[in-house]
């Protein structure tokens, strides 16, 4: 046998081993169509390879065909190839006021002061929010997948973090100690990581990404917030596969609870440590403490990118992230935004738009708001269905390519992603291809 044969059975070889190990990543996914179309192709192509050599014994000439196609193809998914398009962020001039966000929107009823108060202040949205309120409460008697049992331990840890809103902040101790900024953002890394994270940022922080005015939780609402913090540390929170993939059902949201409870515990002990060190520095929780916009500071930190489906999507986990930060003035060294083919992907792939039950997530091209060039969400659509379903869905982050475990097949096909555009708009057929376009879920 001579070397040229030895490649092409090698490379067959190859070829056989990756469809193997995908339908083995398929049945753990438990992806039955995966595993269809991937124990398929494994077989056609032993078959077609191996057979048709043993069969014909064909010539270097004929063998080189079949070669030359594949390492081109190889070099167009894994090479260089087509412009890298990075999130694009101009000039940001303008604050948003957590009163307007729909969380804080939801909170206010009728009769009580806030809504006469904001109502005269923004009456666009009084309509849509009165019809939003009509519906049940998140985890209340009343939703799709309400559960008496269920439903009320999810709201037992909701309120559980809710209470440790008071703990976001405190005294700075009167000693401090001298540090190395280098030295500290190592430290501090590796004590978010020890503290659960999975993975962990440092940003500048954008004065532009603090909310201007409080409009949930224990401080006064309406108080401009005042948050001149230099840096942000942020980091994501692995959402369990499995849970995920029951979205919108319960699991979601008891996977979602259980991620803001480790980011509370991470943020508040981060912060305390800071403060002991003679630095200030503020936890921002779930319940609501948040002063700052943790999406858009993340990204600075170098987390991962922001997808169509409004989320963060990180490098390993996809859109299966909740994220958590504190803000301080300990010096240290910021990381930078990284770009790995989202925004290009994003605009080939439209499974999150495509199964999203109210239409919330844009299926056309980006809009510039507030300088940055995204993907607008309608989050009053986007509520309209949590309150129906009575969990907080979640098929948006399901049905994301990049939130497939990070296996060697899924991560060599990232591998590509981030490098090639011709990877970039194959995946997304393929992922179409080997899971489908649509989901199965309740439809209002």
């Amino acid at each position: 046998m001579d070397i040229f044969c030895l490649i092409f059975l090698c490379t067959g070889g190859v070829i056989c081993i990756f469809f193997g190990l995908f339908t083995v990543s398929s049945i753990c996914e438990r992806k039955p169509r995966a595993i269809a179309i991937s124990a398929a192709t494994l077989i056609v192509v032993s078959l077609a390879w191996f057979g048709g050599y043993f069969l014909f014994l064909p010539s270097g000439y004929v063998l080189a065909f079949p070669l030359v196609t594949i390492a081109v193809l190889a070099i167009l998914f894994f090479g260089p190839v087509g412009s890298h398009k990075s999130l694009y962020i101009g000039k940001i001039d303008l604050k948003v006021d957590e009163r307007d966000t729909i969380f804080a929107r939801e909170e206010y009823f009728s009769g009580i002061e806030k809504y006469e108060k904001y109502y005269t202040m923004r009456p666009e949205y009084k309509t849509i929010d009165d019809e939003i309120r009509k519906l049940p409460e998140l985890l209340e008697l009343g939703g799709l997948y309400y559960d008496p049992e269920r439903s009320h331990n999810i709201r037992s840890i909701f309120t559980m973090i809710k209470d440790w809103t008071t703990r976001v902040d405190g005294e700075v101790s009167q000693t401090r100690i001298e540090i190395d900024p280098a030295e500290m953002s190592g430290k501090v890394k590796e004590l978010v990581r020890r503290l659960g994270a999975d993975a962990v940022g440092i940003a500048e922080l954008n004065p532009m990404y603090v909310y201007s005015h409080v409009g949930r939780g224990p401080e006064n609402w309406g108080a401009p917030i005042e948050n001149n913090h230099q840096f942000a540390i942020a980091y994501s929170l692995e959402m369990d596969y499995a849970h995920v993939e029951a979205a919108p059902d319960l699991p979601i949201t008891e996977e979602s609870v259980l991620q803001y409870l480790r980011g509370a515990q991470i943020s508040i002990s981060l912060a305390q440590y800071i403060r002991a060190l003679g630095y200030p520095a503020r936890s921002h929780i779930s319940g609501s403490n948040y002063q700052i916009m943790l999406t858009p500071v993340a990204h600075d930190a170098g987390l991962g990118e922001l997808g169509r489906c409004g989320y963060l999507i990180s490098p390993k986990f996809g859109a299966r992230v909740r994220l958590g930060a504190i803000t301080t003035d300990l010096p240290l060294v910021p990381d930078k935004p990284i770009s790995f083919g989202v925004q290009d992907f994003c605009e080939k792939c439209l499974k999150c738009a495509t199964n999203c039950p109210t239409g919330a997530i844009e299926k056309g091209s980006k809009t510039v708001v507030r300088g940055v060039e995204k993907w607008p969400l309608d989050a009053e659509k986007c509520i309209l269905y949590w309150r129906a379903v009575g969990t907080d869905c979640g098929l948006c982050m399901k049905v994301c390519p990049f939130s497939h475990p990070p296996t060697f097949v899924h991560n060599l096909v990232r591998a590509g992603i981030d490098r090639s555009a011709f990877a970039r708009t194959v995946s997304a057929y393929g992922d179409e291809l080997f899971y489908g376009k649509k989901v199965n879920y309740y439809r209002l």
